[in-house]
């Protein structure tokens, strides 16, 4: 099991907090997280426009940990006022199943309401939209809401997948949803697609 933690930011300039990440990644490290990712979201209603940052930690005392001591750091807050950056907002998600590789110049996220599931049968619904999703997309993840505020009563989950090619992305997700396999998978969980948001990899 592990953990995804987010901070949601505006910022002013963004090639500021782009230099500056290597520095924050290296001491997210240090303080146990296992990696770090950016990205820049461009389609997503009034979410366009934000910038999301994303540790990968093995439990969530580290994720609480990887916040905690970044905020104690001279880098980070030095940062936040050169590229005049400000927290929209931070979660917490826990990784249910995977499968490729969590890298891409793009990505985007489903915004999923549904029944819970448990992760065995989580891990074999995944592995069915892979048969798809592979012919576009670099990587596909599914995770719970842990800790993200009033939007985790409209959609727990998220399905986050990567990609080279939104293009091939698009027309595998397609092919994907009109999968009969997947589409009793969807229904027998009670799963609706709330949303979508595509990003571009900045980190």
């Amino acid at each position: 099991m592990s953990f995804i933690t987010a901070a949601t930011v505006t910022t002013a300039d963004l090639g500021e907090l782009v230099s500056g990440s290597s520095k924050i990644k290296e001491i997210a490290m240090g303080l146990g997280a296992t990696d770090m990712r950016g990205s820049q979201m461009v389609m997503g209603g009034d979410q366009a426009g934000l910038v999301q940052v994303q540790f990968d930690c093995p439990d969530i005392n580290t994720a609480l940990g990887v916040w905690e001591g970044l905020y104690q750091t001279n880098e980070q807050i030095d940062l936040m006022k050169r590229s005049g950056t400000q927290l929209v907002r931070r979660s917490l998600l826990r990784v249910v199943a995977e499968r490729g590789e969590r890298a891409g110049a793009w990505g985007t996220g489903l915004l999923i309401a549904g029944d819970s599931v448990d992760d065995a049968t989580t891990d074999s619904n995944i592995g069915d939209a892979w048969a798809n999703m592979s012919a576009g997309a670099t990587g596909l993840l599914f995770a719970e809401t842990v800790a993200a505020g009033a939007t985790q009563n409209v959609a727990p989950y998220y399905a986050l997948t990567w990609c080279d090619d939104m293009n091939l992305m698009m027309q595998a997700s397609a092919a994907n949803m009109a999968d009969p396999k997947v589409q009793a998978n969807m229904a027998a969980a009670n799963a609706t697609v709330m949303g979508r948001i595509i990003a571009k990899t900045i980190l």
